[in-house]
């Protein structure tokens, strides 16, 4: 997927399916095989905004780049749920760890389970975010984090963050839990 996000909202039945799997690698192979099926109304894609939208969400340090442990040479990093409050950062990479973020074989895969009552109480707060806050927060969380860093990928980050505040409004009520799933 390289690094695109997608939140998918799941039925009863997929979700049980997904949770039957136990093995990482089956349940990220799960998911990918939903979305091919699945109707547009129920899944938001964020593309690569996914990091610095929760890097906004979630008051991440800035100057860090990774989310997960990774050798120091490497730079600094910081855990995901470490930073921020409920329920802002819970939109993206908050909730039920499905898959550990580091696999085993070596690569990165976030996917993280939201159920439905934490989807309303998102739901109910992103509106308050308007442009103006969501620009204070990138040019301060996402200090540091990649060379695309300024106006232009903040633009994107907004552009991307607004159908997803949408679509936490839509689904909200529906009884539905949100997966959030990226590679890395």
């Amino acid at each position: 997927m390289s690094c695109l996000g997608l939140h998918m909202a799941l039925t009863a039945a997929e979700r049980q399916g997904l949770e039957a799997i136990s093995d990482p690698q089956g349940r990220i192979d799960h998911i990918e095989e939903l979305t091919g099926n699945w109707s547009p109304e129920f899944f938001q894609e964020t593309d690569k905004a996914w990091d610095p939208i929760h890097r906004c969400l979630g008051a991440f340090p800035p100057d860090t780049e990774w989310f997960y442990k990774v050798e120091p040479r490497l730079g600094p990093y910081a855990l995901p749920e470490d930073h921020g409050s409920y329920p802002l950062r819970w939109c993206i990479l908050g909730g039920r760890r499905l898959v550990p973020d580091e696999l085993p074989d070596g690569g990165n895969y976030f996917m993280r389970l939201i159920e439905p009552a934490e989807v309303v109480d998102i739901a109910q707060a992103l509106p308050a975010i308007d442009k103006a806050w969501m620009r204070e927060k990138f040019f301060y969380h996402c200090k540091g984090a990649w060379p695309e860093y300024g106006e232009d990928f903040f633009e994107y980050t907004w552009e991307w963050f607004q159908p997803l505040r949408d679509y936490f409004i839509r689904m909200a009520g529906n009884g539905r839990p949100i997966v959030f799933s990226a590679d890395q």
